[in-house]
């Protein structure tokens, strides 16, 4: 009964958002020209640069291939993004804290459209770019487990920041803060890492998300299998295993402590 409960809580909040979504029809139109300009603007950006590096390294046989196929990995991997404090930073989660309904079935659903519908833009533009540009992907069971590490590490550095920010207040915490404005530059989203200035390759080799993109295009883009793989990944998921436990310490410590001071909702 429960289970039962749970689904319809779940339905309900994916309907209810779904029903607002559609209703601002003029955001939904600016949303699918700005989604074509950016992939037109792709392709003319990979065009117009000329990279001396050893791309094939990468399981890409070029560059147009290298940046697509990283545009794919990044957007799958930060589906979650914000999943966890967008939800426990809103003025209304104390009401929703304090219902009869799961407080589970209640995140799942408040996350679920939004997740699903970037899933879908995801899905379009990767046909977009297998038409228009001929780009050859792989799937198979590395591609799966590289995109679902990395789904599990966005999770972890997002639980950490609603930790950080419930209990201080701030914006912003210091890591992630870290991450997002070194990520375009040095994880190797757009340009080969070892091509950065030599000052900038230790930070591309602490950043995450390098090694995300690497094993994603090796998968993706080469058809490396999980065994190919599978050195890199057992680093990747011990960092993740270490960033969740920080990450569950930092939010029931900030949980703890924002509900100890009533200030549950407050920014």
């Amino acid at each position: 009964m429960e289970a039962v409960q749970g689904i319809r809580t779940i339905k309900a909040f994916v309907f209810i958002q779904k029903e607002v979504f559609f209703s601002r029809r003029f955001d939904l139109l600016l949303q699918f020209i700005g989604l074509g300009l950016n992939i037109l603007f792709i392709g003319i950006f990979a065009k117009l640069v000329t990279i001396n590096a050893n791309i094939s390294q990468y399981g890409t046989p070029n560059y147009l291939d290298y940046l697509l196929i990283g545009s794919i990995i990044h957007n799958l991997v930060f589906l979650p993004r914000g999943s966890i404090s967008s939800f426990v930073l809103g003025r209304i989660f104390p009401v929703l804290y304090n219902s009869p309904a799961s407080l589970t079935s209640i995140f799942i659903g408040i996350n679920a459209w939004r997740i699903l519908w970037n899933l879908g833009l995801t899905f379009i533009v990767t046909l977009a770019y297998i038409l228009f540009f001929g780009l050859r992907i792989h799937l198979n069971l590395g591609v799966l487990v590289v995109i679902l590490s990395g789904i599990l590490l966005i999770f972890a550095l997002d639980l950490f920041s609603a930790g950080f920010r419930i209990a201080t207040k701030a914006r912003q915490d210091p890591l992630n803060w870290f991450f997002n404005i070194t990520a375009q530059l040095v994880s190797g989203l757009y340009f080969p890492p070892e091509k950065l200035p030599g000052w900038l390759q230790p930070l591309s080799k602490i950043h995450p998300e390098t090694y995300i993109l690497q094993m994603g295009r090796l998968t993706m883009g080469g058809g490396y299998s999980l065994s190919q793989i599978l050195p890199s990944l057992i680093n990747m998921l011990v960092i993740t295993a270490v960033m969740l436990l920080i990450g569950y310490i930092t939010f029931r410590w900030g949980f703890n402590k924002a509900r100890q001071l009533g200030t549950l909702g407050q920014m």
